[in-house]
């Protein structure tokens, strides 16, 4: 079993990773992503003397430092699970000087020789779990390390290039690497070790399915939502909540106005969905209490975020309320792959077999 020490860490990571990413919503919020010219330096230094003190500086460089505060917390998780595991000592350095390497490619403009370098790196993580049997926390702080990696050149390649399909792809990737997080805390936690979840066999198949499609949908909204925010800025499309426009159905030109409309309409649709697995996944964790308050959480998230969604209309993208529609939402991806790693743990598949199908 996990030391309760690392689920302890890897919680407190989870933590920063919140105010790092309400941090970043903020940069895109404030419309300051660009604030700072060069990468990874700030105007050619570590740190602009007074740059705290600038409210656009104290946004976008304070991102950066919540991101490299991020990097050296999961390298902690990494070098904590691979010195349990006991490989060669040159596997850990080899590692660390790829990670490097990969960044001062992609500072040196050489984008496709480390876009290269990162499809090697991949493979070589999916060839090694495999074949060596690594256990799953082993994997798992693996993969988060190579994916804060990748993350932390998407954001300098989104200032260099100055790029806004960078950026949509920079945020999404984040909220999809916090997911990662929570479930390295999730498979470190006593719940994991210890649950035992009793679900026959057409019964462990449905909660699969519609875990996984939710999570899916949840993921999807949260695209249309970050093509959002990095395309409207300032302001959106249209001030209209039932309609777009005016109209119920826009045409698929001009693109803003059809995106605002695919954000909201697949939004309510999404959240229509959230409660109808959240209510299910109550019955399907009776023999997992530990895990029922997710459940219980996606029964009332959807409409405080449909409410935050419709007050970011109202209020003109309001910081606070924009930034915590943002928040909302990572809570409501966050808690459905939660529900994903439960129901498709290998726990799951373990105890599913064990009961006849009813």
């Amino acid at each position: 079993m996990p030391s309760r020490a690392f689920h302890r860490y890897a919680l407190f990571t989870l933590a920063v990773g919140v105010v790092l990413i309400w941090w970043g919503a903020a940069v895109t919020t404030e419309d300051v992503g660009l604030a700072v010219p060069d990468w990874p330096l700030c105007y050619g230094k570590l740190n602009p003397e007074g740059w705290y003190k600038v409210p656009a500086l104290l946004l976008e460089h304070g991102h950066r430092w919540l991101a490299t505060t991020i990097g050296f917390l999961v390298l902690g998780l990494y070098f904590w699970q691979f010195a349990k595991f006991k490989p060669g000592t040159m596997e850990g350095v080899g590692i660390i000087l790829c990670s490097f390497g990969f960044l001062v490619l992609i500072y040196m403009g050489s984008v496709g020789t480390a876009a290269f370098i990162g499809t090697l790196g991949f493979t070589w993580l999916v060839l090694k779990w495999y074949s060596q049997r690594w256990p799953l926390l082993r994997g798992l702080t693996t993969l988060a390390l190579l994916l804060v990696v990748l993350q932390a050149s998407l954001g300098g390649l989104r200032v260099l290039k100055m790029s806004d399909p960078l950026g949509v792809t920079h945020g999404t990737l984040g909220q999809l690497f916090y997911c990662l997080l929570v479930f390295i805390a999730f498979a470190s936690s006593r719940t994991w070790a210890e649950g035992r979840l009793v679900l026959t066999l057409k019964e462990a198949a449905k909660a699969r399915f519609w875990s996984l499609a939710l999570f899916l949908c949840v993921f999807g909204q949260l695209v249309l939502g970050a093509s959002l925010r990095h395309t409207q800025r300032t302001h959106l499309a249209a001030s209209d909540i039932l309609t777009t426009k005016g109209q119920w159905l826009p045409p698929l030109q001009p693109p803003d106005v059809f995106l605002l409309f695919a954000h909201k309409y697949w939004g309510f649709t999404v959240a229509l969905l959230i409660i109808f697995v959240a209510v299910r996944a109550r019955r399907w964790l009776l023999t997992l209490p530990q895990m029922r308050p997710v459940a219980t959480l996606l029964l009332f998230m959807p409409t405080v975020q449909v409410a935050l969604g419709i007050f970011v209309i109202l209020t003109g993208k309001s910081f606070w309320v924009t930034n915590f529609h943002v928040l909302n939402g990572l809570g409501l991806l966050a808690l459905s792959s939660l529900l994903l790693a439960t129901f498709w743990g290998d726990r799951l598949c373990r105890r599913a077999m064990d009961v006849e199908d009813a």
